[in-house]
């Protein structure tokens, strides 16, 4: 439940976080893959993938939606 919370505190200003960069904090405050995996999924995490005029990027992103 921690990770889920930490993970909405950083999210919830409904702006694009790059993956990665939630990743490697998550791993700094001492959360596994599997709990922020575990988090993404309660939470309704979305994914956005940025595409240029090359096609699409290995930047993928992470946000909530704002009510």
């Amino acid at each position: 439940m921690r990770c889920e919370e930490w993970l909405k505190e950083k999210l919830n200003d409904g702006e694009l976080h790059l993956c990665e960069d939630i990743r490697v904090a998550a791993r700094k405050e001492g959360f596994s893959q599997a709990e922020l995996k575990e988090a993404r999924k309660a939470l309704g995490v979305k994914t956005f993938h940025q595409f240029d005029e090359d096609g699409d990027t290995q930047n993928w992103f992470w946000y909530l939606e704002v009510c």
